[in-house]
């Protein structure tokens, strides 16, 4: 739904204020807000907030917040911006609503890493605009911390107005009826017994990853979304299809699929039409063995996200990646070696080092290997004009994907890094920045926007910083 809320570059009409502006908008037919005010002093705005929070979920259109402007666009021009934002209007986000519901039951969901996560199964009720039903809690010692008990009233918000969270209980309600939560002993899909995978880990896992079928549901979805092989037909459906038909014992044998294999599988099959001679293969059995065949050419480093390996997300595996080009440098590796690359801890190397030194993920990777999957990047012999040079991306840039920005940056040889320090070279900001753009002012390092930025890739360093706005 279209709402107009100011005019761009025109011509041959000037408006004097905000408010004229949404007059004339109106009288044009373009559709504006109906809640639009122009008040008067300070505590006009405060009881401005306080009737939009009270109303914000009668709206036909959800709201986070309001903007608060100056009118006048003398005053506006007078008032002028800063390189981020207008010093005539600013932002009031309201406080995360909380609500509560009660606490019907706490189960367990197994994760791709085997992880054992509790989770609050709950009255639906609604906030911050949409029904909930369902919250994280983390891990056993979350639930603990928080004092909930299974059928407690519990208060409820969305962290970020994004993500629900459970607060704690309304202890004052209790009625003896509620009973704590137990940490279950054994897996809930396979039967295998829970522990921590090592010493002093707080959360308990299921460490049954080659056979556990949450386990195996959960890498083969992991690793067609966007930030792996970006396999857009492999979804939730799709994985548990793969399995539940037996087609694959695990993601191992994924890429070996034929379509006579895929025509073994309900899912995968359609009715045959009139005149076709037998049932055919279905859409989302041509779509997937298309897409698989496109994923066999992904770079290497989505390879290594699509593997599960933990603590290794795209940003690791692509400082991996960089320094050692092909799967088989990367499997050869010592912890130390790993740990040396930018980017890359001790953690996160011995997290590739044992599991690489599982027999299962070496047969896993040959499969795929056989399969015709690429297991090393093509080493360019162009020009690397940003070799050496560190860039960070903050806010959207307008014509740009944040995948799309980074492998830019990385195809011309330069490193893309999740923070500024006096290291970074270039910040790229778009709209919403942050509190990396303030990093970056007190440094002094020099900022673009999606101008700048588009010339830091087409035409180097030397035309970007001629268009930087710091540094």
């Amino acid at each position: 739904q279209l709402v107009v809320h100011g005019m761009g570059v025109h011509d041959g009409y000037d408006p004097t204020s905000q408010s004229q502006a949404y007059e004339v908008l109106a009288s044009w037919s373009l559709p504006t807000s109906d809640q639009v005010a122009v008040v008067a002093d300070r505590q006009a705005v405060t009881d401005y907030i306080n009737t939009a929070i009270a109303k914000r979920h009668s709206l036909p259109y959800e709201i986070d917040g309001v903007v608060i402007k100056v009118d006048d666009f003398g005053m506006q021009g007078q008032l002028g911006s800063t390189s981020r934002a207008p010093r005539w209007a600013i932002a009031y986000k309201f406080p995360a609503e909380v609500v509560t519901t009660t606490l019907l039951d706490i189960r367990v969901n197994v994760g791709r890493t085997g992880r054992v996560t509790p989770f609050g199964v709950m009255e639906p009720v609604k906030v911050a605009g949409t029904v909930v039903e369902m919250a994280t809690l983390h891990n056993a010692h979350e639930v603990v911390r928080k004092g909930v008990l299974i059928g407690d009233r519990v208060y409820l918000r969305k962290a970020g107005d994004i993500i629900p969270e459970i607060l704690g209980p309304v202890t004052e309600v209790r009625d003896g009826t509620q009973r704590a939560f137990v940490m279950p002993t054994h897996c809930p899909d396979c039967g295998f017994e829970l522990a921590p995978e090592k010493e002093g880990d707080v959360d308990i896992r299921c460490l049954n990853a080659q056979h556990c079928p949450a386990q195996l549901r959960e890498r083969l979805f992991a690793l067609g979304s966007r930030s792996a092989l970006d396999i857009e037909s492999l979804g939730a459906k799709t994985a548990a299809a793969l399995l539940e038909s037996g087609l694959i014992a695990n993601e191992g044998d994924l890429f070996a699929l034929t379509e006579s294999d895929l025509m073994r599988a309900d899912y995968f099959v359609r009715t045959a039409r009139k005149g076709e001679e037998g049932d055919q293969l279905g859409e989302a059995g041509l779509s997937l063995i298309q897409h698989l065949e496109a994923a066999k050419q992904r770079d290497l480093w989505r390879i290594l996200v699509a593997l599960s390996i933990r603590h290794v997300g795209p940003t690791a595996a692509q400082a991996i990646a960089r320094a050692y080009p092909s799967m088989d440098a990367i499997a050869s590796a010592t912890a130390s070696d790993l740990e040396s690359v930018e980017g890359v801890g001790a953690v996160i190397a011995e997290s590739v080092v044992d599991w690489f030194s599982v027999d299962w993920h070496a047969d896993m990777v040959n499969k795929w290997q056989v399969a015709g999957v690429r297991m090393e990047d093509a080493i360019s012999d162009g020009p690397r004009p940003l070799e050496g040079i560190t860039v960070v991306i903050t806010g959207t840039l307008e014509g740009w994907t944040r995948d799309r920005a980074t492998q830019a940056v990385q195809d011309l040889g330069g490193k893309v890094s999740g923070s500024v320090s006096k290291k970074t070279d270039f910040v790229a900001a778009g709209d919403s920045p942050g509190s990396k753009y303030d990093k970056a002012i007190s440094l002094g390092i020099p900022i673009v926007d999606a101008t700048g930025f588009a010339a830091l890739i087409e035409h180097g360093p030397g035309a970007a910083r001629a268009l930087a706005i710091s540094g």
